[in-house]
């Protein structure tokens, strides 16, 4: 019997996408959806800790319950001076070019603006995660070389340890770019929030993604994975937060606000159990 190949993409976001994510599936495991058991796990920034949750064998209502309970750290992002970051990121687009040209500006800028300490960084992350070592399920952690702008796909097949890789691909703007393989890296989000593109060759592929804000850094929008995936003759869908969701983060500060990140798995999980009675299940089956 020919088997199905499908992908789930999870974007980044910061603690409310990973929070709302994983309420969601939890919502669509409720209503008798199990996607955990993707073939391709696609995680960029925030999304690859869940992604790597998904695989890890945990269950769910732990995965879910340590969401409602998780709070973010405070401090770092007060240091930062944003109208210097966004300028810059502005100045590194008009500057125009390939992506990985301005990418390239984006690493300049990520070490110019590096306040995070990276003493015991390592090991912090490594203790948060569900596991030290790469799952066997494909799980693919894109991330950008910030001295050539490229973007690099980090799996168990090239060598990176884990540990790195989701340290490299969480490392946006006032993170200090780890060194991988003698080059500084930073957050795969910055190519695009989702690298769905990277689940071509898939034929079902479920994409679970905040909205971008209107001045997103990211410079691939979703909208043209979508497209590219559809041509190559894919089946995809894709799930934002809906609109009962949306009203339940706008009063906690909405989709941006870190202390967001309970209310949102909270809100995923309602609407997982929505969308799976809405025809989710069939196409993922």
């Amino acid at each position: 019997m020919h088997q199905v190949r499908r992908a789930l993409v999870l974007p980044g976001g910061g603690y409310v996408a990973s929070s709302w994510e994983i309420g969601l599936i939890a919502g669509l495991a409720d209503a008798g959806l199990d996607i955990r058991d993707a073939d391709t796990f696609i995680g960029t920034s925030a999304g690859a800790r869940v992604a790597l949750d998904l695989t890890s064998g945990r269950p769910l209502h732990e995965l879910y319950e340590r969401r409602l309970a998780h709070a973010p750290p405070s401090g770092e992002a007060a240091k930062l001076d944003w109208s210097r970051i966004r300028a810059g990121v502005d100045e590194a687009k008009a500057a125009g070019g390939s992506s990985a040209e301005i990418l390239k500006r984006y690493g300049s800028l990520a070490l110019s603006v590096a306040v995070g300490e990276t003493a015991g960084r390592r090991e912090r992350v490594a203790a948060q995660l569900p596991m030290r070592a790469w799952p066997e399920q494909t799980v693919l952690i894109p991330v950008v070389d910030g001295e050539t702008g490229e973007r690099r796909v980090l799996d168990r097949h090239i060598g990176v340890d884990l540990v790195d890789a989701v340290i490299a691909t969480t490392a946006s703007f006032g993170a200090t770019p780890p060194l991988i393989d003698g080059h500084r890296y930073i957050d795969g989000g910055y190519y695009s929030s989702d690298n769905a593109d990277l689940a071509m060759g898939c034929e079902r592929v479920l994409i679970l993604a905040l909205r971008s804000p209107p001045h997103a850094m990211r410079l691939v929008p979703i909208e043209s994975a979508v497209e590219a995936l559809r041509a190559a003759g894919a089946h995809v869908e894709v799930v934002h937060p809906d609109d009962e969701t949306l009203a339940a983060l706008a009063a906690t500060g909405g989709q941006m606000n870190p202390a967001s990140g309970p209310a949102a798995a909270i809100a995923g999980r309602a609407q997982g159990r929505r969308v799976a009675s809405e025809g989710l299940a069939a196409f993922w089956r």
